[in-house]
């Protein structure tokens, strides 16, 4: 039987990577697949200022190696991401780290479910700029970064801020239009990390039984009250 593919999409610092693996864990294991680990140079949107200008348009972003290796995914078949350091194997839940969800058409027809993580953009850029902060390899750390990381992280936030206060704003903000657009499910970034998985597999136990039968499932732990 083939895999059920959920995309998982939102903007930059809306958590998408963490609820992945929350979920994985919750439901007993499940392929992770990253979006970031397909981009390269020469895949992105290039100028991003006429990227916007024309509206964002998601299929702009070409990953097709991401199709093919999702399509392998689902046949069960093993894949290795150009971004990873080991391969991928199948399973029946593969959840997709996709921030245009449905919207690019040649992901669209491989993707089962798409949920949407929605999240107001100034607590995102909070969140990115923390997760780059918190990132600090320690004193002893043998990385020869270590010993300039405060320098280069300062470099790094002043360049995000700049972006963000540029064309990069207005790129989140289309990007994210599109995928809330075609989501199955809208799941708000604001809650509790516990409360949006158990909204997520929900909507997986909701598809058809052909599709989702399969999918190992270990119960929740919640407190009822």
């Amino acid at each position: 039987m083939m895999g059920i593919v959920v995309a998982v999409s939102g903007t930059s610092g809306a958590g998408k990577s963490t609820l992945m693996r929350h979920l994985a864990e919750l439901q007993g294991g499940a392929a992770l697949m990253h979006f970031d680990d397909y981009i390269e140079l020469g895949t992105d949107a290039g100028d991003i200022r006429q990227w916007v200008a024309a509206g964002a348009p998601a299929d702009a972003i070409q990953t097709p190696r991401l199709a093919d290796d999702l399509a392998a995914l689902r046949s069960n078949r093993a894949v290795h991401p150009p971004g990873r350091s080991a391969p991928v194997a199948p399973a029946g839940l593969i959840l997709l780290e996709e921030p245009f969800g449905r919207a690019r058409s040649a992901i669209a027809p491989l993707i089962d479910l798409a949920l949407h993580l929605e999240l107001p953009p100034d607590i995102a850029l909070a969140r990115r700029s923390l997760r780059r902060a918190r990132a600090y390899p320690g004193p002893d750390s043998p990385d020869p970064i270590a010993a300039n990381w405060h320098a280069e992280t300062l470099e790094d936030l002043v360049a995000q801020f700049q972006a963000y206060l540029g064309p990069q704003r207005q790129a989140y903000r289309l990007a994210e239009a599109q995928a809330k657009a075609l989501a199955d499910v809208i799941l708000d970034g604001l809650q509790p990390l516990p409360d949006l998985a158990a909204q997520a597999q929900r909507a997986i136990a909701s598809l058809p039984d052909s599709r989702s039968q399969h999918v190992t499932k270990k119960p929740e732990n919640e407190e009822k009250p």
